[in-house]
This record gives C-alpha cells, sequence and structure tokens, in this order.
C-alpha cells in the first residue's frame, strides 16, 4: 500500500513540474510576441513617416506672343555695304536706285541705306511672333531720285522667305511710313486733343482713338481690315496685319517703336 502512495506521488510531482514548465514556456512566448509586434509596429510606422510622396508636376508655358526684330532675318541687309557715316542721303538714295534699275517705285535697301537717306524713321523693337523675314524699301516717285511721300519707307513682315508665297498667304503685317509734316505738327501738338475728322471723308470706315500708347493712335476700320495709324517727327505711320494677328500684339508692337538707326548692327 505505501508502494503505490509513493509511485502516486512521485507522478503527481512530475506533472506537476510538467505543467510549471509549461506555463513558463507559454508566459515567454506571449512576452516574445508582445514585444515583437510592439517593435514591428514601430519600425512599420517609422518607414512609412520617412517615405517623402513626389507627386509629379507639369508647368504651361504659354508662347511669346512677339519676338525681337534683332532676331529676324532682314531680307535686304546683305544688298551692299553699308554706307559711310557721313555719306549724303541723296548719293545714297542714288546708288539704291541704281541697283535696282528703277524698275519699281519700291527699291530694295537695307536697314544701314534707309537709315542713311531717312534717319529718322523708327521700326519697333519688337514684332509679331510668326515673323521671320523682313523686307525694307526706300519709296521714290516714279522713275525719279526723289522720295515719295506716301508711302516714303515700306517693311513687310513674313512668315515666309519674301516673295515666295503671295502676300496675302506669306505676309503678316505691313508698316508703311509716309512724310506728311503739316497732319503730324497737329497730331503732336498736345494742346490739341485729337479728332477723327481726318479720316472721316472715307465711306465704311469706322474710326477710334486708342489710348493704349503714350500718344494717340487711330484706329481705323474698314472692310479689307484694321489700320493703326499714329505720327512721330514728320511721319505718319500706318500699321496693318492679318486678321489672324491679334491686335494686342500690334499694340505692343506701336509701343515698342524706336529709331531704326539704332537697330542696326554695330550701331
Amino acid at each position: 500500500m505505501s508502494t503505490g502512495f509513493a509511485k502516486q506521488g512521485r507522478r503527481l510531482r512530475r506533472h506537476g513540474r510538467t505543467t510549471m514548465a509549461l506555463a513558463v514556456l507559454v508566459l515567454l512566448s506571449v512576452a516574445c510576441s508582445d514585444n515583437a509586434l510592439i517593435d514591428l509596429g514601430g519600425r512599420s510606422s517609422g518607414w512609412i513617416g520617412e517615405v517623402a510622396t513626389t507627386i509629379p508636376s507639369t508647368t504651361t508655358s504659354v508662347p511669346e506672343a512677339t519676338r525681337s526684330s534683332a532676331q529676324v532675318n532682314w531680307a535686304n541687309d546683305e544688298l551692299g555695304e553699308a554706307p559711310p557715316p557721313d555719306a549724303e542721303p541723296s548719293d545714297v538714295l542714288a546708288q539704291v536706285f541704281a541697283r535696282t534699275g528703277g524698275e519699281s517705285r519700291f527699291l530694295q535697301a537695307s536697314r544701314a541705306e534707309i537709315a542713311a537717306v531717312t534717319p529718322d524713321v523708327e521700326f519697333p523693337a519688337e514684332v509679331a511672333a510668326g515673323v521671320f523675314y523682313i523686307t525694307s524699301q526706300l519709296v521714290t516717285e516714279s522713275r525719279t531720285l526723289r522720295l515719295a511721300n506716301e508711302p516714303t519707307v515700306a517693311f513687310g513682315m513674313w512668315a515666309v522667305e519674301p516673295y515666295t508665297r503671295s502676300r496675302s498667304i506669306g505676309q503678316l503685317a505691313v508698316l508703311n511710313v509716309s512724310t506728311d509734316e503739316a497732319a503730324a505738327e497737329v497730331a503732336n501738338d498736345p494742346n490739341t486733343a485729337p479728332t477723327c475728322t481726318a479720316f472721316s471723308q472715307v465711306e465704311n470706315r469706322v474710326c477710334g482713338i486708342e489710348t493704349f500708347a503714350e500718344i494717340p493712335v487711330w484706329r481705323l476700320e474698314t472692310e479689307s481690315g484694321v489700320v493703326h495709324l499714329w505720327y512721330t517727327g514728320s511721319f505718319r505711320y500706318e500699321l496693318s496685319a492679318r486678321s489672324d494677328v491679334d491686335e494686342e500684339v500690334l499694340h505692343e508692337m506701336v509701343v515698342a517703336m524706336s529709331p531704326l538707326a539704332d537697330q542696326i548692327p554695330g550701331a
């Protein structure tokens, strides 16, 4: 009997030790599991917080409406050497006339030649962005060596190489410069308010006076298009363009007028 109780006691003690060992293992497992989860959460949140999210951005650049006239190809600048600084205007005009043979009143001339003959003539330092070529002419009375009054100088602004396409397709704008001393004197008088009276004689022409520049600019509209007209010095300037050229661009060109002589390379 005592032997049976002894065996049973040994089994109970072994069972107790086994139970305690299992309990310890469970506690360790739970402790390790908790720490692991806490650490994992810390690493995970730290990784998310350190990532920099880059959102691709796109910028749309608005194309320029005008470009410097210095960047444009002046088609007639290679026709001849620049006249000497002390050259007489009449001599330069005779040279240009002789080169062209007098076949047309519109004599193809370089900027330097035009500035030598008409030193006060101006041209916009900014032109429409679509202009890539400019033609320039001195205009004479028919078959004479005398400059005409209307126009005196003419500039053509082209999107293509001059005269390779018709003017209606290849030419974007035209600037005519006429000698008009009497009207210029009135227009430049600060004590005289500008009016449309002088331009009312043309039927179906709408006249308005615009104030975007420091000088009065007349806007003359007919079925054939719009002309911006203004006076500087003794000259009358008339700028016209194709209908697809924004008038704001023409305004910028008027404001950008400066002496042609100052725009010649090396001047």
